[in-house]
């Protein structure tokens, strides 16, 4: 699948949530719409990864400061 990153989300950061979604074994397509684009939306401290087409979320990675 293709990833397409909300633009407020730190180049850094951006392998990291990559590697975070191949560990949760996404499909290449949606199973909802068929869709192959990811979205990751950062909103108040968590990312959201969801069908860029349909808007379905897979998963939410909730960020903690170290």
């Amino acid at each position: 699948m293709k990833v397409i990153f909300d633009p407020d989300i730190p180049e850094d950061f951006k392998e990291d949530i990559i590697k975070a979604i191949e560990e949760e074994n996404i499909a290449d397509l949606c199973k909802v719409c068929g869709g192959d684009t990811l979205y990751v939306a950062f909103l108040e401290g968590v990312l959201d990864v969801k069908c860029y087409e349909c808007g379905h979320s897979y998963i939410e990675i909730e960020l903690a400061e170290e």
